[in-house]
Formats: structure tokens, sequence, C-alpha cells
């Protein structure tokens, strides 16, 4: 990641350069319309959320000292069953880290973009949502059917 004048950040995967604004708060996501193609409906949003498996664990943080990995409980996915689902969330990324005197390796760790499923839990409230009113118009129907027998 690259600042430039404290607003605009550079990230880099492979060949692509991806832009987003920061903030105080974090990071920004661009989401001029201009910038996207193929733009279509979350299709089955709560269907594929119901497949993934958050769970709480403790990174091995003595076994991977060069990681700087957080202490303690954390909660999260399993890159595995993310890629199953959200396959295009998942990316590999290379860490290079001090190995003695002078001396570096690289190690591969995969990544989840987290923030990528923000536009599917909101269309899986969205679908959820729909199907509640759906029950509650039908709940009073039957109601409204057996208080007149």
């Amino acid at each position: 990641m690259i600042m430039i004048n404290r607003k605009i950040v550079v990230r880099t995967l492979g060949a692509f350069l991806f832009f987003s604004l920061a903030s105080v708060a974090g990071a920004q996501t661009l989401t001029d319309k201009e910038l996207k193609t193929r733009v279509a409906e979350i299709e089955n949003p709560l269907q594929k959320i119901v497949q993934l498996e958050p769970r709480q664990f403790e990174y091995k943080t003595k076994d991977y000292k060069y990681l700087k990995l957080s202490e303690g409980a954390q909660y999260g996915f399993m890159d595995d069953n993310v890629k199953k689902v959200f396959p295009g969330l998942v990316k590999e990324k290379k860490v290079s880290y001090m190995f003695g005197k002078n001396a570096y390796r690289d190690a591969k760790v995969s990544t989840i973009d987290e923030s990528g499923l923000i536009p599917v839990l909101v269309a899986s409230i969205k679908q959820q949502q729909e199907e509640i009113e759906m029950l509650k118009a039908e709940l009073l129907k039957l109601k409204k059917e057996t208080a007149g027998k």
C-alpha cells in the first residue's frame, strides 16, 4: 500500500493497480458506476451466505512470528470455505520477512477480502425481509379467515 497525499491508496495485485480513497475510519472502495461493467443483481445471496462457516480461532503466533499476527481470540473464516462460495474474495499474497542478518525469505499466505461480503449480506437481509413481509401477509390472511369461523 502506498499513501499519496494522505488521501489515495494504491494497491498492487500482480500486474493490476487498484486505487481507493482512504479516510480517517479506514479505506473506502471506488463506487463510481462509470468504472464498472457487467453490473447484475446478486443471485441467491442467502443461499451463499449460509454456506459460510464463521469460526473463532487463535493464530499460531509463536510459529509465525514474522507475520506479526494478533494474539488471542479471533473471528473470521477459513480460506478454503470462502473459496468454495466466493472464489474471487480469496487471494494469495507473498510476504517477505527477515531471516537472519540481511537475509529475506518469502512466504505465501491466503487473504480474504471480507469487505466483499458486505453487498452479499445486504442482499441477504433484503431477501429475508421480503420473505418476512410475505409471511406476515399470509399470517394476517389466515387470522382473518379463522376469525370469521
